[in-house]
């Protein structure tokens, strides 16, 4: 009973993976294939009915594009067109002589008609009252009568004629034409006939040939009777082909119709034999790809099988020697990077847990180091002000003012640079710190400080600590020589919330090579002196502004440097009146 539970339960990880991986294959194999069946069989119907559309729209937009030529050509022989108006002239002239030569013109005009549209074949004027054509550009058949072309749609004067052989003698083209009566003022009635060569035979052929899809294109005028039929085994001229929507499917036929622009009905005809035939072989097609494709998953699934249970067995190993406290590291390749990347790591992991052992034991020996070192720090910058502050008393005591200024400047310089003071850096309290440290520099050196400085409520606003001090020293230190000149302005701008601070000297200036040593983010050992301070105001504008801060540097050889702040400050909230 046991071996039998443990061989169909799957108590194994490696069998359950198997199971599932089999299920999961041909669930997956069966569900794709009904869906790629279902989504081919919707595709290859949906494409036979586009290609129809389609095909239909073609020779719709074509029909279209001819009637409208020819409905032009037309226009130009009524009495207001161009040929109309010779016609106009001739039945009123008088004499023989302008009657030729009116003859002439017609003949001519008529001539360059039909050469500017090559396939415009037979143009003329028809006389219905004595049964005769004049001013025929090609000549006519012996037994044409117009009265028996087939009309496949009219309005008024015009009358569309659905395809047909050529009126001309020498032609047995297919052609399509318009008929149109015209009435001159001395009250001669014509019948303008104009015919243009179709090539509908030609692309029903072409499309059976190529789509291997017997294609009818049928004309049916507007009571739906049958005008014209590309094939007349399928439906002949004469009968009734009534279809209440734009497509659909009878027992014999699959159809696509559209309406012409003068009112004609244009429909494409495909037998059902032939559009299932296209369905009937995609889904055959579809039951062998089945077939091979559950085939294939089968063999993977074995394939599988084999490659996941080798290294799992290894894993296993691995996971009963760490247990029992060995670190040793092994190299194993099983051909599979992802399970040589678990090894890889398994052996990182005993590594770093070793070093983490011995870096306890070391941290637990520096322990005690590091609390002595933590309260001699503590206690040096606390002896420092002590000692300094015994040094302002002894020159008190001497009435040594200017060591007492001095010590005194110096002691609120190191207050704000270690943090002792509560205060919050605010403008106002940095622009203090900076002239606290220009007075002590001006005790040393002799040089002028411009501060141009505007006041307002922006003067409060928290700043980054300590880091116009930084700019200066740079200036006093590197930049200026004796008797130089130092300017300084802080400005708002209230529009865009910032705070402009310029510090300028007409020192030596900076080199290209040294300006663009400074530009750079990142240390490096080549920036000591003006590179040291302005890495540190970086770093504490980046800090406390993120982005939004900017700082630019100027510098020209021998005529100074300047240094560009760009603050972003809030604006206090006013207090309302109670």
């Amino acid at each position: 009973m046991t071996m039998l539970r443990n061989r169909f339960v799957f108590s194994s990880l490696r069998k359950r993976i198997m199971v599932f991986l089999t299920i999961g294959f041909a669930g997956c194999a069966i569900l794709m294939a009904s869906v790629s069946y279902n989504a081919i069989y919707t595709m290859q119907r949906d494409k036979i009915k586009t290609s129809m559309a389609f095909d239909l729209y073609q020779q719709t937009t074509k029909l279209n594009q001819m009637y409208n030529n020819l409905l032009q050509v037309t226009q130009q022989m009524t009495p207001e067109g161009t040929v109309g108006h010779l016609m106009e002239s001739y039945v009123y002239a008088e004499d023989t002589y302008s009657q030729r030569l009116l003859s002439r013109d017609i003949s001519y005009n008529i001539g360059l008609i039909t050469f500017s549209n090559p396939s415009l074949q037979l143009v003329m004027y028809y006389n219905p009252a004595n049964g005769q054509a004049s001013y025929s550009n090609l000549p006519l058949r012996g037994d044409f009568k117009l009265q028996s072309l087939p009309n496949v749609a009219s309005t008024g004067e015009l009358k569309y004629q659905s395809p047909h052989k050529s009126l001309c003698r020498f032609s047995d083209d297919q052609v399509i034409s318009v008929t149109r009566e015209v009435q001159f003022s001395d009250g001669t009635q014509l019948v303008v006939y104009v015919e243009v060569k179709s090539d509908i035979t030609t692309d029903m052929k072409s499309l059976t040939e190529s789509l291997n899809m017997p294609y009818t294109l049928v004309l049916t005028d507007t009571e739906d009777s049958v005008a014209y039929s590309s094939n007349a085994t399928a439906i002949k001229a004469g009968e009734s082909l009534k279809l209440s929507e734009q497509s659909g499917m009878t027992s014999d036929y699959v159809w696509n119709r559209m309406r012409g622009d003068y009112g004609y009905g244009i429909t494409l005809l495909l037998p059902v034999s032939y559009y299932n035939h296209e369905l009937y072989t995609w889904k055959n097609h579809m039951y062998w790809i089945l077939a091979i494709a559950l085939l294939m998953m089968f063999m993977l699934t074995l394939l599988l099988r084999r490659l996941i249970n080798r290294p799992f067995q290894l894993i296993e190993k691995e996971m009963r020697t760490f247990g029992k406290g060995y670190m040793g590291t092994r190299q194993y390749h099983t051909g599979i990077d992802e399970f040589d990347r678990i090894f890889d790591q398994f052996n990182i992991m005993k590594r770093q847990i070793q070093r983490l052992i011995i870096d306890v034991e070391q941290k637990e020996k520096r322990r005690h180091q590091l609390e002595i070192e933590k309260l001699a720090y503590q206690i040096n910058p606390h002896f420092l002000m002590n000692t300094l502050n015994s040094v302002r008393w002894l020159a008190v005591m001497h009435k040594q003012e200017e060591i007492e200024k001095f010590v005194s400047s110096l002691i609120i310089l190191l207050n704000y640079n270690l943090g002792k003071s509560e205060e919050k850096a605010t403008f106002r309290s940095e622009i203090q710190v900076m002239r606290t440290y220009l007075e002590l520099q001006q005790m040393r050196h002799d040089f002028e400080v411009k501060l141009n400085m505007e006041e307002g409520d922006y003067l409060d606003s928290p700043v980054a600590r300590f880091i116009l001090q930084p700019i200066v020293e740079n200036a006093v230190c590197h930049g200026l020589d004796d008797n130089g000149k130092l300017e300084i302005s802080v400005s708002p701008d209230e529009a865009s919330q910032m705070v402009r601070i310029t510090i300028r000297d007409d020192g030596k200036g900076l080199s290209q090579e040294t300006l663009a040593l400074l530009q750079r983010d990142t240390p490096d050992q080549q920036q000591t002196g003006w590179g040291i301070g302005l890495r540190y105001v970086r770093s504490m504008l980046e800090s406390f502004y993120g982005h939004k801060a900017r700082m630019g540097i100027e510098s020209t050889p021998n005529q100074g440097t300047t240094v560009t702040l760009y603050l972003p400050y809030l604006q206090p909230r006013k207090e309302r009146a109670s």
